[in-house]
């Protein structure tokens, strides 16, 4: 049998993403594995004023000021982030499972791709789990999907579900990914 003891699951916050964070939070249970749940803000998201916080930073490490600032734009903003972690995870998944697998919210900066690849390395993580996005035919000729680009890049395999996938539970029902049964009581995504 394949021991899995860390899972990683990024999310954009997206009810999409739900689906990959309740099969990752399944998969932790099932394992009793720690699951990674990261949000990684890239600067092509039209982050407001982004691109500002990031030359402010550098500049300021780069004279050496940082004890004259505090706190950083940049960590106002992934502070920010971080809230709306715990926010879409407290809203979208019931306290009881929240509390039954050990979760571990992260923020990066960066580009999305390496940002995942780097933290399933850094964390040594066994598993990413992503929703696979549906994309026109021709986009798909053109450029790769974020979740081919993880694959390449990550450590690790890589778990890729479709946002219709369904998931056999306990009681051997399938239903959908974003929506797992748990104590008899369906949790909507």
């Amino acid at each position: 049998m394949i021991k899995i003891n860390r899972i990683l699951v990024p999310t954009d916050f997206s009810l999409v993403s739900l689906g990959a964070l309740r099969y990752g939070l399944s998969l932790a249970r099932a394992h009793g594995a720690e699951l990674y749940v990261l949000h990684v803000v890239a600067p092509e998201t039209g982050e407001p004023n982004l691109s500002r916080y990031v030359v402010d930073d550098a500049m300021l490490l780069s004279q050496s000021m940082i004890s004259q600032v505090t706190p950083l734009p940049l960590d106002r903003l992934l502070r920010e982030r971080r809230l709306d972690l715990y926010h879409f995870m407290h809203e979208r998944l019931r306290p009881e499972e929240l509390a039954e697998v050990k979760i571990i919210p992260m923020v990066r900066l960066g580009e999305v791709v390496e940002e995942i690849g780097a933290a399933a390395k850094e964390v040594g993580c066994d598993l990413v789990v992503m929703t696979s996005r549906k994309r026109a035919r021709i986009a798909r000729l053109f450029s790769k999907s974020l979740t081919q680009q993880v694959v390449r890049l990550a450590p690790c395999p890589v778990l890729s579900i479709q946002p219709w996938a369904k998931v056999r539970t306990e009681s051997g029902e399938q239903v959908p990914a974003r929506i797992l049964e748990q104590g008899g009581a369906f949790a909507a995504g």
